[in-house]
């Protein structure tokens, strides 16, 4: 098949899916706890797998794809989804429960970085940045579906819920395997040689740090947000998840907008408006309100973070163009880090001093990027005065 609207379909599905595969330990641990009796620590234990797989998959993806192409690769990260989704509704044992959950973080990792450097690849310089917003919605509609389908169904038929999402992987992984991509690079041009080349780039590395912020952000809101609304503001659970899904409705709501509406801002705009948004969220979410205000300020702080890695993975894959996915896996691995670094210590913080330190973290990721976004805007104005040098 040579039609890149069927490649582009692909990869949404494989997202949409890689959005299920996120939040679906959270929405079936009740039952799995009961299923095999697992302690807290045990079922915590369960989260701290999926990131281990999930940040292989991210530092495999870049190099092997731009040696080998994205066609085996995608098609055996979807077989791996399916792994996982199979291992979640039927494993008969936690060490092969562990096992598929591993398998199924590594198959995510590959799904989410490799299918961004392929609709990068895919898409003109003008319509680069809008098309990974397009991926991001779908990623951000895998999120929320998942969870809200959990509650329509009785927990007695979870598995077949989980089934038709491991045949649908199956279905994408064949899908993978037929479509045509674009011409790969030289095998020579790969090799651990780039990461000098990456490091002495400032607003590569500074792309790179901007991302380390915000995968972190993007994890506090998920992760402590609803612990924050029910200690701190006195809201019983159903209306904290209740609010925790509001984040992740504007997230989806700003990237539709960004994919279609302001598709023709620049990522400099974009970035702008996200900052702004950010600090509306945070300011809503600090100031004596109503729950209803409180629940506006997790939308726009979900809203303020949607433009973040697509805008900036669009820039990133303008700079290394011809490796663009080795390029993607190295920021990928970055911004992994940064989610399990800053989400650890916030984790010791909120131990030691209570839940009120999620505002203090969240005032803390946005001057960060506030900050960043001044050294990406410092160094790409140095690039483009090299750039007039050298021509000149």
């Amino acid at each position: 098949m040579r039609n890149k609207n069927t490649a582009f379909a692909a990869n949404f599905i494989g997202i949409f899916l890689f959005g299920i595969s996120m939040v679906i330990i959270g929405s079936t641990l009740p039952i799995l706890k009961e299923k095999f009796g697992m302690t807290d620590i045990e079922a915590g234990s369960l989260f701290s797998i999926l990131p281990v797989g999930i940040l292989i998959g991210s530092v495999t993806f870049g190099p092997i794809a731009d040696k080998f192409g994205y066609r085996w690769l995608l098609s055996v990260a979807s077989l791996f989804l399916g792994l996982g989704f199979l291992g979640i509704a039927h494993a008969a044992s936690m060490n092969v429960l562990r096992l598929c959950i591993l398998i199924f973080g590594a198959g995510g990792g590959v799904i989410n970085g490799a299918t961004s450097a392929l609709v990068s690849d895919l898409s003109e310089t003008r319509s680069k940045i809008a098309n990974l917003n397009w991926l991001g919605a779908f990623y951000g509609i895998g999120a929320l579906c998942m969870p809200m389908a959990m509650t329509l169904i009785d927990k007695a038929y979870y598995t077949t819920l989980i089934d038709i999402a491991c045949a649908l992987s199956i279905l994408v992984a064949l899908l993978f395997a037929v479509i045509s991509y674009p011409i790969t690079v030289e095998k020579e041009k790969i090799s651990f040689k780039l990461i000098p080349v990456f490091l002495k780039n400032g607003l590569f590395m500074a792309i790179c740090f901007y991302l380390f912020f915000q995968s972190a952000f993007e994890a506090i809101v998920n992760n402590w947000s609803v612990l924050f609304f029910m200690d701190k503001l006195g809201v019983v659970q159903d209306k904290a998840l209740m609010a925790l899904s509001f984040s992740v409705a504007g997230m989806i709501v700003m990237r539709v907008l960004t994919g279609s509406v302001l598709k023709n801002l620049s990522y400099n705009r974009l970035t702008q408006i996200a900052l702004v948004l950010l600090s509306i969220g945070l300011v809503c979410i600090v100031i004596p309100a109503p729950y209803a205000v409180r629940v506006a300020g997790l939308f726009f702080l979900g809203a303020g973070l949607a433009p973040g890695f697509p805008a900036m993975l669009g820039v990133a894959g303008e700079i290394f163009k011809g490796v663009s996915a080795t390029a993607f896996s190295f920021v990928m691995v970055i911004a992994l880090t940064g989610n399990i670094v800053i989400n650890y210590i916030t984790g010791i913080l909120i131990d030691k001093y209570g839940t009120g330190v999620y505002l203090y973290v969240v005032l803390t990721e946005i001057f960060a990027m506030i900050l960043i976004f001044g050294l990406i805007r410092f160094n790409e104005k140095k690039q483009l005065q090299n750039s007039i040098k050298i021509n000149l």
